[in-house]
């Protein structure tokens, strides 16, 4: 049996895009592994032609019936895997030759980390040739969960027996948060950690579902939200459910007056000290990603509402910590004032 299952659901994919993920696989310089790709568009018979134009043993080729949507149809490759570990792959992407390679390599010699991904590369339409870098310690992985997907999905690999003996899925609620929700379910059985080197290519384009379903993606990350406070037993009213979905974890809100920045100031400070009394996280790498965040939205104020919100941020009990960043955020609101 081989090393490593690759799964990739492909849908309505363009065959140059398709190509140009499938040859990356193929490329690999680890070469034990099977190659699950599984059609959720199977009226696209084009798409069969392309894959049987393949000739390369490793390739397994399946179609479902009919279309399940991209959760389901992760569960079913999951399903179909039989390898030690499961690599992520985006039938739109590309892999760079080493990752795989690197990857179990990882995980060989890492064997209390049950899930790990990589930097990647922006490529395409827009965004382009910018890379990305994500936390690379489980413990600051963790911390970040509630904020933003700390793991890029299609650049993961992980264990299939932590999948397989806790029964961890996909949900099938979600169009975009399944990988977020995934990983932290994992969290509840692993570790997890990112390699800081760009392994993978991420294409961007107007077709992504990040860009067809956003209204449907902003309810999504309040349905998590939601979910997390209630797995960490933290009581919020709906004001401070409000102010943490609508301007603490969306990056695209607009802060125009000082009473919303107040509010967001102190439901991080509410965050903060729930989490040094009950230790939910990892004090240091919690209150560090708290003071980000209220740094973060402090410049929003500043540059959409013209706000400066140095009072607010003096008088906030994240301000008795000692960092970097806050220190140089008071300086320069100092400066502006």
């Amino acid at each position: 049996m081989s090393k490593v299952s690759v799964i990739m659901p492909i849908y309505q994919t363009r065959e140059d895009f398709l190509r140009s993920a499938i040859d990356s696989v193929l490329t690999q310089s680890f070469t034990d592994f099977e190659f699950l790709i599984l059609n959720d568009s199977p009226n696209c018979t084009y798409l069969q032609k392309i894959i049987n134009s393949y000739n390369d043993s490793r390739i397994k080729y399946y179609e479902n019936s009919e279309r399940l949507g991209i959760a389901k149809s992760y569960n079913r490759l999951l399903e179909l895997a039989q390898c030690e570990y499961i690599a992520m792959m985006n039938h739109d992407d590309i892999s760079y030759p080493h990752r795989l390679e690197k990857q179990v390599n990882y995980l060989d010699t890492h064997p209390e980390i049950g899930v790990v991904g990589s930097g990647y590369k922006k490529f395409g339409e827009f965004n382009r040739f910018k890379s990305i870098i994500n936390h690379p310690k489980d413990s600051q992985i963790r911390s970040l969960f509630l904020f933003k997907s700390p793991l890029s999905h299609p650049t993961v690999m992980y264990r299939r027996s932590v999948v397989i003996e806790n029964g961890v899925r996909y949900n099938d609620n979600y169009i975009s948060l399944n990988d977020r929700q995934f990983f932290y379910d994992m969290s509840k059985y692993t570790k997890l950690a990112n390699i800081s080197e760009v392994l993978y290519k991420y294409r961007f384009h107007s077709q992504m579902a990040s860009k067809i379903y956003h209204p449907e993606i902003i309810a999504e990350k309040y349905m998590f939200n939601n979910l997390w406070l209630k797995d960490n037993n933290i009581d919020f009213s709906q004001a401070e459910r409000d102010i943490l979905n609508n301007y603490i974890t969306n990056g695209r809100c607009k802060i125009k007056d000082i009473s919303t920045m107040q509010e967001i100031a102190d439901v991080l400070d509410k965050l903060y000290t729930i989490n040094i009394r009950q230790k939910i996280l990892p004090v240091e790498e919690f209150t560090n990603v708290c003071i980000h965040y209220l740094v973060k939205r402090s410049w929003n104020a500043l540059i959409y509402g013209k706000i400066n919100p140095n009072n607010i941020i003096k008088n906030s009990l994240l301000s008795q910590q000692s960092n970097m960043l806050l220190n140089i955020c008071n300086l320069a609101l100092l400066w502006r004032a």
